[in-house]
């Protein structure tokens, strides 16, 4: 899980040195990951369901708000936007389920929006407002991830490989029109895709099975704050021609958000362990 957590943590990173438009980036990486994927599966076969297709096109979706996000916003307000996954877990259980949440979950929710609400605050001046709200929705299809992987007739696996697909289908051909493709770019989706994507979902897989639900949100909590502060220090060593620092008020809403929904898994955890 820790190895899963520094893989993804490079994602802002790596994006942020691309100089491609998001949809070649996307196509580059998906294709990659699904190669990776489809070694660690030891099969390219699908199995085609309502479960495994709607997971799918949630894992479409997640990745590429996600990478017009960091196209954006800073790669901080990216990541830990998307951080808020859980708390749209509740609100889709809600509208789909009606399932009522317990008080804990309504508390969470109302502090998480706090916290979002203080990035948008730190960007009133800085123009990042789409992609603060792209992110934003890259957590509720990320949340849908994990709901439809809930249903009867979702294999995870499965609906994660499809969506690689997909992804591949769709951005692929946007690389053809890029001027800018020196081996530094092309490095850096290679990694992007082998590494970032692929190789973290294959530790992932492996780690969740071995590791409480507990302890695996407080490892995955590494990066949003390994994210950011990788490409903070690409900046401050030329890497990247600019140094993004978040704002004060940005800082504060990503912490308002991890503290949430870190606390909130701890509640959850232990008051179902009690009632066992």
């Amino acid at each position: 899980m820790i190895a899963a957590s520094i893989c993804w943590s490079i994602g802002g990173l790596c994006i942020k040195f691309i100089p491609w438009g998001a949809m070649s980036i996307i196509g580059v990486r998906a294709a990659l990951a699904a190669v990776v994927f489809a070694f660690y599966r030891k099969s390219v076969k699908i199995e085609i369901t309502r479960g495994n297709v709607l997971g799918a096109l949630c894992v479409s979706a997640t990745t590429i708000l996600f990478v017009f996000a960091n196209k954006l916003t800073t790669a901080a307000a990216a990541i830990l936007l998307q951080f808020t996954a859980p708390i749209f877990i509740i609100l889709i259980e809600l509208a789909l389920y009606r399932k009522k949440p317990a008080p804990s979950a309504v508390v969470a929710v109302s502090v998480t929006i706090i916290g979002m609400l203080l990035f948008f605050a730190d960007n009133l001046e800085t123009g990042n407002t789409l992609g603060n709200i792209l992110a934003i929705a890259s957590g509720l299809t990320f949340a849908g991830v994990f709901v439809c992987n809930k249903m009867p007739d979702t294999d995870p696996n499965n609906a994660l490989y499809l969506g690689f697909l997909v992804n591949t289908v769709i951005g692929l051909p946007f690389v053809f029109y890029e001027s800018a493709s020196g081996t530094s770019a092309w490095v850096a989706a290679v990694i992007l895709g082998t590494v970032q994507v692929g190789l973290a979902y294959v530790f992932f897989s492996i780690g969740i099975k071995r590791t409480s639900a507990l302890l695996a949100c407080l490892i995955t909590a590494l990066e949003p704050v390994l994210n950011p502060v990788l490409v903070m220090l690409a900046g401050i060593i030329g890497i990247l021609p600019v140094i993004e620092t978040p704002g004060l008020f940005a800082l504060a809403g990503g912490a308002v958000i991890i503290l949430t929904v870190v606390s909130y898994n701890i509640w959850v955890e232990k008051h179902s362990e009690a009632e066992k």
